[in-house]
């Protein structure tokens, strides 16, 4: 007779849940939805063209705001998250005698489905089919010691930074050759027309257009964002992240959070440190950096931005590591949300398409960024409560329900 998978390895059990995971996790949806909110109003090919600079009055200072202090420090939160749960989840595993590594990549096969589903179907921004399909390489360092993990994430950190000084320097040694300064410049020219007639379309498209115009649309947009060079950036720095929290995971820290106090406060000065005057450098100089457009400025600027983006995420993260260690209620209030961060995410999606798409109510444009800011703020402290109500009555929010039991290919209890 055999022992059901679910029987030797089924998913943490709330009673085994670490509260201060819960709270960050709850904390840096915050985030993703305060970086998000400029994307549900701008298609996100517009990316490529960084801060948006025609807002003015309260609009550009909430948006200064989110691009200097959120935009990035938060999604390397998730990521180092992300990292630190595989771990988590490879250990638990182990220790229940479940086939650990069969049972992780059938969480990222759902993860990626789930993801592309959200991709194509309702807002082109998704994150989590690329966190599935980079979570797979994760199992090439299963074994590896916390040194190790480190010094892999150091190596895949950077190496975006290189490649963006090589390519600057590249491009500013070719500009010193006339002709080659023609083809350059004919070149970028090219690009940023079609760049802005594709931002138009999806202007265009979203303010107005049918829900399946939409659905191509987005897989247009995928095809254009996603597969392209940007990839050899995007790629290692988010496993890189994954490692760095996979550290964080096998190093223990988390497991006593007391004895590591006073690594959490050298964690915190030194991010704080660190990554105040870089992100500030970013924010006052950083605004007209385009990244379609190489140069050396932009290279010093985009690398202050990367360094700003992983020192501020340390220190957010150690500052609520303190939180926790204070027993401040703010830790209470956020962890049931970050219990539900994946139904949490995913209704902001439905929510703002909804709510302003042309298949929904059409408000497209309609709204500066301040007063969607404030519209973000009024869901999620709807869904602080919302997180805490669902989670007295079930022991899991929908979809980590459904994604748990179709990584154990068995239903699992939902009811407390």
């Amino acid at each position: 007779m055999t022992t059901p998978t679910t029987a030797l390895s089924g998913p943490v059990a709330p009673a085994e849940r670490m509260v201060i995971l819960d709270a960050i996790r709850g904390f840096a949806l915050f985030g993703i939805l305060m970086m998000n909110m400029e994307y549900f109003q701008r298609p996100i090919q517009a990316l490529m063209l960084g801060f948006n600079s025609e807002q003015s009055g309260l609009d550009y200072a909430v948006a200064w705001l989110s691009f200097t202090f959120v935009q990035g420090k938060f999604y390397t939160l998730f990521s180092l998250l992300f990292g630190l749960g595989f771990i988590v989840f490879i250990d638990r595993a182990r220790q229940k005698g479940g086939p650990a590594y069969a049972l992780f990549r059938r969480r990222l096969w759902v993860l990626l489905a789930i993801g592309v589903v959200h991709l194509l179907f309702i807002w082109s921004g998704d994150i989590l089919h690329f966190y599935a399909l980079v979570g797979f390489l994760l199992l090439f360092f299963v074994h590896a010691s916390v040194k190790r993990l480190c010094i892999w994430a150091g190596v895949l950190l950077l190496t975006p930074i290189l490649l963006i000084w090589l390519g600057s320097l590249a491009i500013e040694m070719a500009m010193q050759v006339p002709e080659e300064a023609a083809k350059l410049e004919a070149g970028f020219a090219a690009d940023k027309e079609k760049l802005l007639a594709d931002i138009a379309r999806g202007h265009q498209l979203y303010a107005s257009g049918g829900y399946w115009q939409l659905v191509q649309w987005r897989l247009y947009e995928f095809q254009a964002m996603y597969i392209s060079p940007a990839l050899l950036l995007f790629v290692p720095m988010i496993l890189g992240i994954f490692l760095l929290g996979a550290a964080f995971g096998r190093s223990g820290v988390f497991t006593d959070l007391q004895q590591h106090k006073s690594f959490f406060w050298r964690l915190m000065w030194l991010g704080y440190g660190i990554g105040l005057p870089l992100t500030l450098i970013w924010g006052i100089y950083g605004t007209d950096v385009e990244v379609i457009s190489p140069s050396i400025r932009n290279a010093f600027l985009m690398t202050c931005q990367n360094l700003s983006n992983l020192a501020l995420c340390l220190a957010y993260l150690a500052t609520l590591v303190h939180l926790y260690l204070y027993k401040s209620r703010l830790i209470r209030v956020l962890a049931p949300a970050g219990r539900m961060a994946l139904s949490n995410y995913l209704l902001h999606s439905l929510v703002f398409t909804l709510l302003f798409y042309g298949y929904g109510l059409g408000l497209y444009g309609d709204f500066g960024r301040a007063a969607t800011t404030l519209m973000a703020l009024l869901l999620y402290g709807f869904q602080l409560w919302f997180s805490h109500w669902w989670l007295q009555r079930y022991r899991s929010g929908p979809m980590e329900w459904l994604w748990r039991t179709l990584t154990y290919g068995n239903r699992q209890p939902l009811r407390n």
